[in-house]
């Protein structure tokens, strides 16, 4: 029996697939540090979150169709925070990008 996530999933293919797909979706992240405040993990917690959830829709826009995925992750307003918040965000991008190209 299909989890509640991959019936979900189904159900929303199903709904998209009326209508043409799109070639390409642009997504901002945004929120992650107060997301990561709200649910007790801190902010670093919360940007890894973040990119854990961009990794599940990135893999739903590939089953899809989808071409072409633009992220928006990092403004120069975000150059304006405390070094160790850049740093982290940083740090993750870097590990995080590098398996989302390996995993392709």
């Amino acid at each position: 029996m299909p989890s509640l996530k991959e019936f979900l999933f189904r159900a929303a293919v199903k709904v998209v697939q009326c209508g043409p797909i799109p070639q390409h979706i642009g997504l901002i992240m945004d929120g992650n540090r107060r997301y990561g405040r709200k649910v007790q993990v801190g902010s670093g917690g919360g940007y890894y979150l973040g990119f854990e959830t961009l990794q599940e829709i990135m893999a739903d826009c590939m089953k899809l169709g989808v071409k072409v995925v633009t992220v928006y992750a990092f403004s120069i307003e975000n150059f304006k925070r405390p070094p160790d918040q850049v740093e982290t965000l940083m740090e993750l991008a870097k590990v995080k990008l590098a398996e989302l190209c390996e995993n392709r």
